[in-house]
């Protein structure tokens, strides 16, 4: 299981440049959100010094050290409904070490499924939120199974945005603020996603990231984007502009993990 290796352009790899400043070995790289060869670099010396297996790419163990050193969280919640989700996305996840918030079709599940986020989170200490189900062009599905027939306000959408923005709001305190989401379903980032990605980015104030194809999943699939994506950054931003800000105000932290 690869969540990021070189190559990738992501707020999720601005996340680990932070960590990677911030924790020992503490490299001195640049956290811009590219992995290039100098994080890759700093992974490697990262794995050394945490006797994980020198790949240079952040995996499973990685990833897992990350949540050890920071004490910050990882959260995954899997729409149930589709029973191919848990016998494949949910099983994935478990067995590279996540607990995933699962729920199943059920009308108002965004509220439902905000409210198990804010009960499973500390404040400001989520690093990365994550959100597999189906999804179609602007439209990430909660608890709703198929996307025809859904039941009501079991997604997110520009078109019920501000139906459920009070609910997504009672999770905004709960995020690092170099921290970031992704919308796993599919093509949530393509139609009116770009528009739906920086609304999510201003109410909860971190990144958030969809990708604008089909999504297949299972396998390394459940971890990252297949294809191009697209992300809102709060106030607008660019990824160079925020990745800068955060190194700004929080990768000069020096961690004695």
């Amino acid at each position: 299981m690869s969540l990021l290796f070189q190559g990738d352009r992501f707020p999720s790899v601005t996340t680990s440049q932070i960590l990677l400043r911030r924790h020992n070995p503490q490299s001195v790289i640049k956290a811009d959100g590219i992995f290039g060869p100098r994080t890759a670099g700093a992974v490697r010396e990262f794995q050394k010094f945490h006797r994980l297996t020198q790949d240079g790419k952040i995996g499973k163990n990685t990833w897992g050290a990350f949540t050890a050193v920071s004490r910050f969280e990882t959260i995954d919640v899997v729409d149930g409904t589709d029973p191919s989700l848990i016998a494949f996305e949910a099983a994935d996840l478990r067995a590279a070490g996540f607990d995933p918030i699962i729920v199943f079709g059920m009308s108002n599940g965004v509220d439902v499924v905000m409210n198990a986020i804010a009960n499973k989170a500390s404040a400001g200490n989520v690093m990365l939120l994550r959100f597999h189900g189906h999804g179609n062009k602007g439209l990430q599905n909660v608890t709703g199974g198929e996307i025809d027939g859904a039941p009501h306000l079991a997604g997110i959408s520009v078109d019920n945005f501000d139906q459920v923005k009070a609910s997504l709001a009672k999770i905004t305190d709960r995020f690092v603020q170099f921290g970031s989401v992704q919308m796993l379903g599919c093509e949530v980032g393509g139609g009116k996603g770009p528009i739906l990605m920086r609304r999510l980015a201003d109410t909860w104030g971190v990144p958030v990231t969809a990708g604008r194809h089909t999504q297949f999943a299972g396998g390394s699939a459940t971890f990252r984007f297949e294809g191009t994506t697209v992300t809102g950054f709060p106030g607008g931003a660019s990824l160079a502009g925020w990745a800068q800000a955060m190194e700004t105000a929080h990768g000069n932290v020096s961690m004695s993990t």
